[in-house]
């Protein structure tokens, strides 16, 4: 094989590459827009889809970095004050409950194992994220040098 049909060759691959990872990231990147509106992370899976657009768009390095930093400002809001955490978790548990409902009881409206599946990952997805952030939140109040890293350097000292 010559060189012509090697260098054919990685530029079809790159570029069949580029249309697979487009496809995809605007797809979980539309699922995302739609969980807005619907139940479900949308942030996270918005995010998902600029990390998956960002292996081969500079643009969505950007967007994703935006979109995560607005799913961890969410994630500490659900989790800043206890009556908070509490409804967070019980509105994620009640996501998953509901799914289940769905999926199990034929006579709800939009009954399926599709409709109850997406409920409950979006509770569990969640249920995750407030784990994590509850987490980050212990750890970050433990930490003996937390308030000082919070206080510009002027005040920290």
């Amino acid at each position: 094989m010559g060189d012509h049909a090697r260098v054919l060759i990685r530029s079809s691959a790159r570029l069949i590459r580029r249309i697979a990872v487009t496809v995809v990231g605007v797809t979980v990147l539309g699922v995302g827009i739609a969980l807005l509106a619907l139940p479900g992370p949308g942030v996270l899976v918005i995010a998902l889809g600029f990390l998956i657009l960002s292996l081969e768009y500079d643009w969505a390095r950007n967007r994703f970095e935006l979109a995560r930093q607005k799913a961890a400002d969410l994630a500490d809001q659900a989790v800043a004050k206890p009556w908070s955490t509490v409804l967070s978790i019980l509105a994620s548990l009640g996501l998953v409950g509901a799914g289940v409902a769905w999926g199990a009881v034929s006579a709800l409206p939009f009954s399926s194992w599709w409709t109850g599946g997406s409920l409950i990952f979006g509770g569990l997805a969640a249920l995750t994220t407030i784990i994590v952030s509850i987490r980050q939140a212990r750890r970050h109040d433990t930490h003996p040098h937390a308030a000082a890293k919070l206080l510009p350097p002027a005040e920290a000292a």
